[in-house]
């Protein structure tokens, strides 16, 4: 007969009613502070229109075909947002404005928070602590405002959180069904950013690491030859870790070897990552490097400090539970301290940023380890113990660390962001305004007159233009035709961006190098925008 335990003793799980409420709000919030970047500000980062255009791109190009949307970025963001770009005629900022995007990483923000807040309750960690961390990891600015501006970094997030809190889960419970939900998050990570790589041979490292020796996993491989049936269990259980995301990678190469001709255009055109860093500067000496990265990397860091500390105080830290969590850190700040460090990375702040989330979607485990094997909810004050009273003085001391960790890092992120370098990496107001100016220029003075682009750096231009039917882009099936022979195919008009840093990929720039600053002999200038110009086609 079973017996019910006391209020005091029963888990303090939290409903799904209650996540689901807690993660409405923080959409709408996070909605809310979108718009308010969009289109009170105008300050939405140039990569998160450039996702939304490549969205719109499958809609407004002619004919409408999937491939429009681009094969450098991953897929993922401008696939989520076609539904939302495909309203756009009811309200244009939806494009103009990068508001889709904004609706996008909003509801990844939330998703975020639910996952995070179903993980802490699988820990029996209770409600108010749930709530506080999930909060203040949400709400943290730089966090908060990633998931409102569009960029891919949020969605990220999500698919980061997501698989920690799987892995942390099989930590626990051993179950399978928790390496398959790793894997299928692995997916959607690839097709998100291709950071996605080094943060999945973490996780693999893990998944070897929590094999080889933790006791729970012991069982099924203890039988007949324990050294062979280890390996055997490692490897079938990373093949299922793998297969889907490299399955993912090879549909992604084989899309690009089918329309562009080239298995690996988004790692190797003039559009790719590695065309655009070929203008990043890298960092000249060791210190150099160490003071540029430490200044980026610091300001996330202060949550994985205080595990750190309290291992250390704990006399845990070598143990094989830290070095997994020390590999996915590293996994993602040690591939960007590496590609800035070749030179292969701009390194902007949010490459850097990794460390936090990874860091609180471990948190769930961290604090479990200093638990006895029954839940706190169920113990009785008659069987404590001085080891377990000590164990609470310093639970209840890490519990205070962690929020402490989070506003210090809130704090190091504003100084960091006082930077008008730095802030301006983060949102390019500047650019913004300059584009809506060319815009409005067109949608004045051309409205009817066919305009070739190369929309690499012109994107937020063609989605403020308000005939994007004549615009020549660079998705139109006819577009090198008309970069090789303008006047022949009845371009009327040429804008071109400043050959400068990335705009010296732009195609129009490519086939007439001395255009921007010498002109032609069959075009004339038109409008001089700063960054942009605008040519005349005469024949």
């Amino acid at each position: 007969m079973s017996v019910a335990l006391p209020k005091h003793m029963k888990p303090d799980h939290l409903s799904r009613k209650t996540i689901v409420c807690v993660a409405i709000a923080l959409f709408a919030a996070e909605v809310l502070y979108g718009l308010y970047i969009g289109i009170v500000q105008e300050m939405m980062p140039g990569d998160a229109i450039s996702r939304v255009a490549n969205a719109y791109y499958v809609l407004a190009v002619k004919p409408v075909r999937l491939s429009s949307i681009g094969l450098i970025w991953n897929p993922l963001p401008s696939l989520m947002e076609l539904p939302l770009v495909a309203l756009s005629p009811l309200w244009k900022p939806l494009i103009s404005r990068g508001i889709s995007g904004s609706i996008i990483t909003a509801l990844f923000s939330a998703l975020s928070v639910g996952v995070l807040l179903k993980t802490f309750s699988r820990f029996c960690i209770s409600k108010f602590y749930s709530f506080l961390i999930a909060l203040f990891f949400a709400l943290h600015p730089y966090i908060f405002r990633y998931g409102a501006n569009g960029m891919s970094e949020a969605m990220f997030f999500f698919f980061i959180i997501y698989c920690i809190c799987n892995l942390i889960l099989w930590f626990r419970e051993g179950s399978s069904s928790y390496i398959v939900k790793i894997a299928f998050g692995l997916v959607g990570g690839f097709l998100t950013r291709y950071e996605t790589i080094p943060f999945a041979m973490g996780i693999g490292f893990c998944v070897v690491l929590n094999i080889l020796y933790n006791p729970k996993e012991k069982k099924y491989w203890s039988a007949g030859n324990r050294k062979r049936e280890r390996y055997r269990y490692i490897e079938g259980t990373l093949v299922m870790l793998y297969t889907p995301a490299v399955y993912a990678g090879i549909v992604w190469i084989l899309l690009c070897w089918v329309i562009t001709g080239n298995p690996f255009y988004f790692l190797n055109s003039n559009y790719s990552n590695s065309g655009q860093s070929a203008f990043a500067d890298g960092a000249s000496s060791l210190p150099v490097l160490v003071s540029y990265i430490s200044r980026r990397a610091i300001p996330f860091l202060p949550p994985f400090f205080a595990i750190v500390l309290m291992r250390i105080v704990r006399k845990s830290l070598f143990k094989a539970d830290f070095l997994c969590l020390l590999a996915l850190v590293l996994s993602l700040l040690g591939f960007h301290i590496l590609l800035y460090w070749r030179g292969s990375s701009f390194g902007w702040l949010r490459f850097f940023c990794y460390s936090l989330p990874i860091c609180i979607a471990w948190l769930p485990y961290e604090l479990s380890t200093y638990q006895e094997s029954e839940p706190a909810h169920f113990r009785t004050p008659a069987l404590s113990s001085p080891v377990i009273r000590t164990k609470n003085v310093m639970l209840n001391f890490f519990k205070v660390l962690i929020p402490v960790s989070l506003i210090v890092s809130v704090f190091l992120v504003q100084i960091v962001m006082s930077d008008y370098v730095i802030a301006d990496q983060e949102g390019g107001a500047s650019a913004f305004q300059e584009n809506l100016q060319v815009a409005d220029y067109i949608n004045n003075h051309l409205p009817d007159k066919i305009v070739l682009t190369d929309v690499f750096t012109t994107y937020n231009v063609a989605m403020n233009v308000d005939h994007f039917d004549n615009l020549v882009v660079s998705s139109s099936l006819n577009f090198k035709q008309c970069v090789a022979d303008p006047v022949g195919n009845g371009i009327n008009y040429l804008l071109i961006p400043n050959p400068m840093g990335i705009s010296n990929n732009d195609a129009i720039n490519l086939a007439y190098p001395g255009l921007y600053v010498n002109g032609a002999d069959w075009c004339a200038e038109e409008k001089d925008f700063g960054d942009f110009k605008l040519f005349r086609i005469t024949g």
